[in-house]
């Protein structure tokens, strides 16, 4: 179970000129591995009804504020709905700051959704970059569009409590990726948080998670982990 098996099993990245269906495709295949290691990693510290389950259904629907919303990774119950969603994202192509303000708005829009019918859920987010896009230096441009658009996301990270505002997100994970290339037969990853800018392992991205729900939930705490159930 490691986020870098979804890199892996995902396969070599397409190149800049490659059509856009395998682009598209590319960027498909990686949000779905992306999910279901997700969801695998909170299985391991605790967390048992999560989809999407490994070798079954993807994204769970639910009705939110604003009408119908399918949640990537989601940990729900009967008695109280949605109690924690992941939102999976990713920019995989250059120029990779070209579409990245109108991601920002759908995805404060989909915070929103979920918020107003929800306010009690823990709602987050895990946002994909290449390595390239770590790379894309210019004599105009000082800052890498990873950079910026971790920056962008640190202003809405964060939302401590239930009454906060519903556009932003408990927390937002910024994942740079080296796919396959060449003989490398296995992808790489870092995750930073957006809000603090700082590298986190993939062990503490899960339990960061799992005790944002706890603070939030004393009355169904999720118990200790258990990084080799899968």
């Amino acid at each position: 179970m490691s986020l870098v098996d979804a890199i892996t099993a995902t396969g070599p990245l397409p190149s800049d000129t490659a059509p856009q269906a395998e682009k598209k495709r590319y960027s498909e295949i990686l949000s779905s591995h992306l999910a279901r290691e997700v969801a695998a990693g909170l299985r391991a510290v605790g967390f048992g009804n999560v989809k999407p389950l490994k070798d079954g259904p993807g994204e769970k629907a639910f009705q939110g504020g604003l009408g119908p919303k399918k949640v990537d990774v989601s940990f729900s119950d009967e008695q109280h709905g949605l109690l924690l969603a992941v939102s999976i994202k990713s920019i995989n192509f250059a120029p990779f700051g070209k579409n990245l303000k109108n991601r920002f708005g759908d995805l404060l829009t989909e915070a929103i959704t979920l918020h107003l019918r929800f306010p009690y859920s823990i709602v987050c987010m895990l946002f994909a970059f290449p390595l390239a896009s770590n790379q894309d230096l210019t004599k105009a441009r000082t800052i890498s569009t990873f950079v910026r658009a971790m920056k962008l996301f640190a202003t809405v990270s964060g939302r401590r409590d239930y009454t906060d505002p519903g556009e932003k997100f408990e927390n937002v994970t910024m994942m740079l990726f080296e796919p396959l290339i060449g003989r490398r037969r296995r992808g790489k990853i870092t995750l930073y948080d957006a809000r603090t800018g700082l590298q986190v392992s993939e062990v503490d991205y899960f339990l960061k998670l799992r005790e944002m729900y706890n603070n939030r939930n004393p009355h169904t705490l999720i118990g200790e982990p258990d990084l080799d159930e899968e």
